[in-house]
C-alpha cells in the first residue's frame, strides 16, 4: 500500500477539513461556503463515505490530502507529510534532506541574531524609540549582527559555516575571511507561509545607503512571490475577511503591534501579480493603505491592476501627508482605525471624479476595468462610468485598453541590463529629467514612456525583477554609462532623436568599415 492510500485510509476527511473551515451535517454529508471562491450559499460538500470533497461552484475537488495542498498552498507531497506527522502515521517519503538542512540553518542563524540582540543596548534603545514593543520583538524574531567575526565564529561552533556561505548571506573575502551581508543592522527574519525561516532583511541603524537590504534570492527565496508578515497574518486575514497591504517591514510590525493582524507587504519590491496571487488565496478584498504623495498613487497604480486581475476587490485609504502606518499606529490609533474602516473602492473614488469632470479619471477607471476578468460585473462597472461621464456605454468599450497576456508581458526582451536597471530606477525613483540625456534602444524608450505615462502593467516583470543591490547607486552608473556624449555629434544637433539617428548613422558607417 502506497504512503497516499495509507494515509487516506487512516484519516477522517471531516476531521480533517473541519480543522480548517465550519462544516454543517446536510444528512450523510456535509456542506460549507467553499474557500477558494467567493461563496454567498454554500456550494461545497464532503463525503465521507466516498472520502472526498467537491465544490459545485468553482469546480474545484478530490482528496483530504488535496484541500490542505490547496488551503495552505503548499505541494501535494508536503500535505501528506504534514498530514502524515499530525496523525503521527509513519510513511516512507522524506522531506528533502538538503532543503530541510539549509531552512534548519537559516532558522539557526536567525535565532544566532535574535539572541544577539539581547546583547546590544543601542539597538534595543533605537527598537523602543520607534515603538517596537518587547512582545513584537518576540512575534517577528527581530535580532541584530554585531559583526562577521562574531557569526563566524559560531557557524564554526555549530559545524555549518560552509553550509552557509552557499546561501549567499555570508561572502568569503579570502581564505578564513569572511564578511556578514548583514553586519551592524538590525535583522528582520523572511518567512515564507508555512513560518520557515527563508531569507533575512537588515536595517541600517544610522541614516546611510541602502538603508535596507535583503537576502539574495535563491530556491526558497523569491522576493517577487514572498508577502512579508503573511505567516503571522494568514488567519486573521481570513477571519476577518480582508487583507491590508502596506510597504514596509516597520510598518507591518507596528500594525500587527496595534491589533491591525491582518497587515502585509511586498518584499523590498513593486508589487506584482505574484503578489496578487499569493493574497487571492486568503481573500478577496484588499485595503492598500499608502502614503497620499505622487509615489503613493503610482503604488496604488501599479498593485490595483494585479489584484483584479485575481479577483480581488480593492479599496483605497491614502495617508496624510507626512504620515505612515508604522509613524500613524503609534502616534493616531483613533485616527488610523477610521482610515481604514473609511477606505473607499477604487471604482467608487473615480466615479466620484468623473462626475467633477476629470477626464483623466475616466481614463484611470477604464484602465483598472479591463483587468476585470468577471465580464458581467465589468459590464456594471462601465455602465456606471457612462452615467457619470455622459458618455456612450459602446464607446468607452472601446476606448478600454486590452490587456496584454501574461507571456508578452514576460517575454525576454534583450535589453542590456544597463537598459534594465535603468528603467527600474525610473520607475521606482522618478528623476524623470534623466530621460533626456540617455540613448536607450527603441523597445526600452517604449517602456520608459509607459513609466512616464504610469501604465505599470505594461513595464515586463523581468524588469522589475531586475537584481540590483543597490538600486540608486546603480541607477547612477547606469544613467552614465547610457548617457549621450554630445562631443560625438555635430555642433547642429540638438535634438535627442536626430541624436539617435546620427548614433545609429555612425554605426552603420563603423560596422562596414570593419
Amino acid at each position: 500500500m502506497s504512503d497516499r492510500e495509507d494515509i487516506l485510509k487512516k484519516i477522517d476527511i471531516v476531521d480533517v477539513i473541519s480543522s480548517y473551515i465550519d462544516l454543517k451535517r446536510v444528512g450523510s454529508n456535509y456542506s460549507a461556503r467553499c474557500p477558494f471562491h467567493p461563496d454567498d450559499t454554500p456550494s461545497f460538500f464532503v463525503s465521507p463515505s466516498k472520502g472526498i470533497f467537491k465544490c459545485f461552484g468553482c469546480g474545484v475537488g478530490g482528496d483530504a490530502i488535496k484541500f490542505v495542498s490547496l488551503y495552505e498552498n503548499i505541494s501535494y507531497s508536503e500535505a501528506l507529510i504534514k498530514l502524515a506527522k499530525r496523525y503521527n502515521i509513519p510513511i516512507k517519503v522524506k522531506e528533502s534532506k538538503r532543503s530541510t538542512k539549509v531552512l534548519q540553518i537559516l532558522e539557526l542563524v536567525a535565532s544566532y541574531y535574535h539572541n544577539a540582540l539581547e546583547n546590544a543596548p543601542k539597538v534595543i534603545d533605537y527598537l523602543k524609540s520607534r515603538g517596537v514593543s518587547s512582545k513584537s520583538v518576540q512575534n517577528f524574531m527581530l535580532g541584530y549582527s554585531p559583526s562577521s567575526e562574531d557569526l563566524v565564529s559560531f557557524l564554526k561552533k555549530e559545524g555549518v559555516l560552509d553550509a552557509y556561505e552557499k546561501t549567499g548571506n555570508l561572502i568569503k573575502l579570502d581564505e578564513g575571511v569572511y564578511r556578514d551581508l548583514f553586519a551592524g543592522r538590525i535583522i528582520i527574519p523572511i518567512r515564507d507561509e508555512k513560518g520557515n525561516c527563508i531569507a533575512f532583511g537588515g536595517r541600517l541603524l544610522q541614516e546611510g545607503h541602502p538603508k535596507y537590504i535583503n537576502s539574495p534570492e535563491s530556491e526558497f527565496f523569491k522576493k517577487r512571490s514572498v508577502v512579508f508578515g503573511l505567516h503571522q497574518a494568514r488567519e486573521y486575514i481570513k477571519e476577518m475577511g480582508f487583507v491590508v497591504v502596506v510597504e514596509g517591514y516597520f510598518d507591518v510590525i507596528s500594525m500587527h503591534q496595534e491589533g491591525y493582524k491582518n497587515t502585509v507587504a511586498p518584499l523590498g519590491t513593486a508589487f506584482s501579480q505574484d503578489h496578487a496571487k499569493v493574497l487571492s488565496k486568503y481573500t478577496k478584498n484588499a485595503v492598500l493603505l499608502f502614503d497620499g504623495d505622487n509615489a503613493g498613487k503610482k503604488a496604488v497604480k501599479l498593485a490595483t491592476p494585479y489584484l483584479l486581475f485575481q479577483g480581488v476587490n480593492v479599496k483605497v485609504a491614502y495617508l496624510p501627508e507626512g504620515e505612515d502606518p508604522d509613524t500613524m499606529a503609534r502616534k493616531d490609533k483613533e485616527g488610523l482605525r477610521t482610515l481604514i474602516q473609511n477606505a473607499q473602492d477604487i471604482f467608487q473614488i473615480l466615479i466620484e471624479e468623473i462626475k467633477e469632470g476629470k477626464s483623466s479619471s475616466l481614463k484611470d477607471f477604464l484602465y483598472y476595468a479591463s483587468f476585470v476578468k468577471d465580464k458581467v460585473y465589468q459590464h456594471e462597472l462601465i455602465k456606471l462610468a457612462s452615467s457619470a461621464s455622459g458618455l456612450p456605454v459602446s464607446l468607452l468599450y472601446e476606448q478600454m485598453p486590452k490587456v496584454q497576456k501574461v507571456e508578452e508581458q514576460e517575454e525576454t526582451l534583450g535589453l542590456t541590463y544597463n537598459e534594465k536597471v535603468f528603467l527600474l530606477g525610473l520607475m521606482r525613483l522618478g528623476r524623470e529629467e534623466y530621460l533626456k540625456e540617455v540613448l536607450l534602444s527603441p523597445k526600452a524608450m517604449q517602456i520608459a514612456e509607459y513609466i512616464l505615462a504610469g501604465d505599470y502593467h505594461m513595464v515586463p516583470e523581468d524588469i522589475k525583477n531586475t537584481k540590483v543591490y543597490d538600486l540608486e547607486s546603480a541607477f547612477e552608473t547606469s544613467y552614465h554609462l547610457l548617457k549621450i556624449d554630445k562631443s560625438h555629434f555635430s555642433q547642429s544637433t540638438k535634438d535627442i532623436k536626430k541624436m539617435r539617428e546620427e548614433k545609429d548613422r555612425y554605426i552603420v558607417r563603423f560596422r562596414r568599415r570593419k
